[in-house]
């Protein structure tokens, strides 16, 4: 037991020892760095050293409190503009609010469902899919659920020879069907 008790003994001494030292250095050096110049010339310029910082740091506050931003690297785009402008308007009309509404970022339903041809169907009763295809011969597939047109129309149905679409227009529902042609 006593060997052990060693042991752990000449354990704590070699690793402790050395660690209080280091620290007590440590200490000494922060001591030194810290011991205050009691001088008025050393006291004076440390006080401009930090009026000088504070006036710094309320310029470049100042500068950016305008809420104006300017970015001029000569030729570089921003990379904190925005790449879309958007113009905030006032609310308009509700007259007004379905003109915006007719143009649609998707291509289906940027023009009317009796301008578009249907050109195939596939598929079997469970799962069909149509394709058609509009006035500039560009070809969009279909599926149950998609929407067509500009009258927020619905495919609700494709058979083997027709794809119906309903149309709601101020609560009325409306049926168009699209008939494949065999040409």
């Amino acid at each position: 037991m006593t060997k052990v008790k060693r042991i752990i003994l000449i354990f704590f001494a070699t690793l402790v020892m050395p660690a209080f030292f280091i620290f007590a250095q440590d200490a000494e050096k922060t001591a030194e760095n810290n011991s205050p110049d009691t001088t008025p010339a050393s006291i004076e310029s440390k006080v401009e050293e930090t009026q000088a910082q504070i006036q710094q740091k309320l310029a470049s506050i100042a500068q950016t409190a305008d809420g104006i931003y300017s970015y001029n690297p000569a030729g570089k785009p921003d990379p904190f503009r925005p790449f879309i402008e958007i113009d905030k308007k006032k609310e308009a009309p509700k007259k007004e609010a379905k003109k915006e509404l007719d143009f649609s970022i998707f291509p289906l339903q940027r023009v009317g469902t009796e301008n578009f041809r249907v050109v195939g169907i596939a598929g079997d009763e469970a799962r069909r899919v149509a394709v058609v295809e509009d006035s500039a011969k560009k070809f969009y597939p279909l599926f149950k659920g998609t929407r067509i047109g500009t009258k927020n129309g619905k495919v609700i149905e494709i058979m083997a020879d027709r794809v119906i679409v309903e149309e709601r227009e101020e609560n009325k529902a409306k049926r168009v069907i699209l008939k494949l042609r065999k040409d």
